[in-house]
């Protein structure tokens, strides 16, 4: 099993050259924030994630995690692991000052997540969904709310849940049926919630978990949902702990992967809660919760993706197999042009994600200060997050091809990446629910105004590349075919999901990743530009030369799915839809 280093060098890549720090500078309290600041935070982040979290990994796999009597028992190492982290001010980073954060962006605090997640994804999510709590919390809680929690919760005390789904709901949570019944000052929480990551554990003082419950005269549907702060223990006006709450784990699910996290049934009984929020107002209270959290996954998807690759890298440079043209005698498989390309898929498709998460993360740090931003962010997030998670399937799975066997047995450890990654297509919103939410609420309901606003943008950068460098001819050419199809895909649906009320539904997945794959293309094509300019550096050559040669790749093997996507959505409805029932 391969040590893991985390990239900080492709991280720093991203914020310093691709996004440029000059973007932060247009953040209050931001204007100082310069590559040495950036690189201390990286380098101690790394030296975390590699020495102290990364070793639980193995672990948390195999032994994973126990119930007895309420009680969850966690693997070795993961109690030392979250009180380094938390020792260490890792979860204040993007946190508001006045409850002890250190108020830095959402776009630097992300390189840190993103170590965090490749080096025991299961362990993360211990503490990167107390971000998405803090948030909510923040944004939709009283004062007094406030004051008796976010402190705690910034500080690492208390951790913090997201208790959306029912047994009989799934994602449908129009059928949600957990109540809540006023009781004085607050309210009594009464139903079964499943699939509750880290629902119990004894790793911070409290748990407080976010629970979507409807009050006795709520309307029915989705506007009938409030959201409620329910703690594990009780707080005091003096922050102090006091009794537990009517609230416990009566399973942990038996998943494929992350058998290292606590993924809980939770059941509330009485259980006291406090209105976050306004009433019948709580799925847009969680969606600050749930739209942080899905620009989250997509971060997870690149941190297992980046740890598969590691690890297929390792392999295929110490694996000795069979002869290869140019090389003397057995030869190591990264000789062998197959397994060459597998690499290159995996290296070339996880930059692209990279920063594209990077670029969603910095859309949402300005959407507080333009609206043009808050579009953006909005357009970008179902793309980041489903393409993503998609991708992610892809190359864990490449990964594993790579070990070949070895792959397939426990043994090396490739096999938990593969199982591990499964999850985050599903995660806060199917690949099929971000698709529709792109196609649906993101483009055909502002008629593609937005969109048309962004691929405006990225024709007009494609149209200013340098027309006399060769090594850029291809790549705008491919560049300009693209954006043709993406314009023909845009109109088409347009002009006929009026007509054909299954259209939508029919083609968003193909839609998604088309645009997804776009968006990389697009990544592609300004990571080339920016290593074109500075080959020149003889101290870093290596890294842009490399730099251009995946991106290239990219442009090459990847972006030609934009044409296939496209004419699979053209194609319309009719095929999905004439089966009936009994024919399938």
């Amino acid at each position: 099993m391969s040590h893991f280093v985390p990239p900080v060098k492709d991280m720093m890549f991203v914020l310093d050259q691709f996004i440029g720090l000059d973007q932060l500078s247009r953040i209050k309290g931001c204007d100082e924030i310069d590559k040495e600041f950036l690189e201390s935070i990286y380098d101690s982040a790394s030296q975390i994630a590699s020495e102290v979290i990364a070793p639980t990994n193995v672990d948390g796999d195999r032994m994973g995690v126990s119930l007895e009597k309420g009680k969850v028992s966690v693997p070795r190492g993961y109690k030392e692991a979250y009180g380094a982290y938390v020792s260490g001010g890792w979860s204040t980073l993007s946190c508001n000052p006045e409850f002890g954060g250190q108020g830095l962006p959402s776009l630097v605090s992300m390189p840190v997540n993103e170590m965090v997640m490749a080096a025991n994804f299961s362990w993360a999510h211990l503490v990167l969904l107390t971000n998405s709590v803090i948030r909510a919390v923040e944004t939709h809680a009283g004062s007094s709310l406030k004051d008796l929690f976010l402190k705690k919760l910034i500080a690492g005390e208390y951790s913090g849940t997201m208790v959306l789904t029912e047994p009989q709901a799934g994602s449908d949570l129009s059928a949600l049926n957990t109540s809540a019944v006023p009781n004085g000052d607050h309210y009594k929480i009464t139903g079964q919630k499943i699939f509750i990551t880290w629902g119990e554990h004894d790793l911070s003082e409290n748990i407080i978990h976010m629970v979507l419950a409807r009050l006795p005269d709520a309307p029915e549907g989705v506007k009938g949902i409030s959201l409620f702060l329910v703690p594990k223990y009780l707080v005091n006006e003096d922050r102090s702990l006091g009794e537990r709450n009517s609230l416990e784990a009566a399973s942990i699910e038996h998943k494929l992967g992350i058998h290292g996290c606590a993924t809980c049934v939770m059941n509330f009984e009485d259980a006291t809660g406090y209105l976050v929020g306004e009433m019948n107002q709580g799925l847009y209270c969680m969606f600050t919760m749930m739209n942080d959290a899905r620009i989250g996954v997509a971060c997870e998807s690149v941190a297992i993706a980046e740890r598969a690759y590691q690890q297929a890298l390792t392999y295929a440079k110490d694996r000795v197999q069979g002869e290869a043209h140019g090389q003397k005698g057995r030869t190591t498989i990264i000789h062998h042009p197959d397994v060459r390309r597998m690499l290159l898929k995996m290296r070339s498709q996880i930059e692209m994600m990279r920063v594209l998460v990077y670029v969603n993360t910095l859309e949402l740090d300005l959407a507080g200060f333009d609206q043009g931003h808050s579009q953006r962010a909005d357009l970008l997030t179902p793309i980041t997050k489903g393409w993503c998670s998609e991708l992610c399937q892809e190359i864990t799975s490449i990964g594993l091809q790579i070990h070949g066997g070895m792959g397939y047995v426990e043994e090396t450890g490739a096999a938990q990446h593969f199982r591990d990654s499964r999850i985050t297509t599903i995660y806060e919103g199917t690949t099929g629910i971000q698709a529709n939410d792109l196609i649906g609420r993101k483009v055909i309901r502002d008629q593609g105004q937005e969109l048309r606003r962004l691929i405006a943008e990225i024709s007009s950068e494609i149209k200013a590349l340098d027309s006399n460098e060769q090594r850029l001819q291809l790549i705008k050419e491919y560049m300009i075919h693209s954006i043709a199809m993406i314009e023909k895909s845009l109109d088409y649906i347009l002009q006929e999901h009026p007509k054909d009320p299954f259209l939508a539904g029919s083609v968003s997945y193909n839609f998604l990743m088309m645009m997804g794959t776009f968006m990389g293309g697009w990544v592609a094509s300004r990571s080339a530009a920016i290593a074109i300019m500075n080959l020149k550096n003889t101290e870093d050559s290596e890294f842009y030369e490399a730099k251009l040669v995946s991106s290239t790749f990219f442009i090459e093997q990847c972006l030609p799915l934009v044409d296939s996507y496209s004419k699979s959505l053209m194609s319309g409805s009719v095929s999905t839809m004439t089966l009936t029932e009994d024919q399938f």
